[in-house]
């Protein structure tokens, strides 16, 4: 019998372009890395094109039917042209529609964390999302 801890971790790679950027810390990203913690939760981590100051890579953690929230809030955002939200008690993200992209904010100030992405690049954040969800879904195998 196949358990998640026998299985290798998943990590998803999502190809950004040049105009995803990382707030507070400015950076601009060329990747963002989903990585699965756990049977129940998953991780975003940013991949800088330049990080001399060492900023930690997480974006968010997420459990996993959040992460699906979220990766339907993202289409949505796309497809209806407006803002969406994903709120629990755990998890506080808006996808915010501008003409000209989207802005993903993650929690609440201090802490808050802001990405800046276009619209391929979106739909390609929420494809990983739901691809890793459905990994994590998935039944054991017998």
């Amino acid at each position: 019998m196949t358990s998640a801890a026998q299985r290798s971790k998943l990590v998803i790679n999502i190809e950004m372009d040049d105009r995803t950027v990382l707030f507070p810390d400015g950076k601009f990203l060329s990747h963002i890395s989903i990585h699965e913690m756990d049977e129940e939760r998953l991780r975003l981590d940013a991949v800088f094109h330049f990080n001399e100051s060492r900023q930690e890579p997480e974006i968010a953690a997420l459990p996993v039917e959040e992460a699906r929230e979220l990766g339907r809030a993202l289409l949505e955002a796309v497809y209806q042209g407006r803002t969406q939200h994903v709120l629990s008690e755990s998890t506080k993200i808006a996808v915010v529609f501008n003409p000209n992209g989207f802005v993903l904010r993650f929690g609440e100030e201090p802490a808050l964390k802001e990405l800046f992405l276009a619209s391929p690049a979106i739909v390609r954040l929420s494809q990983g999302l739901l691809r890793m969800v459905d990994r994590l879904s998935a039944l054991p195998a017998n």
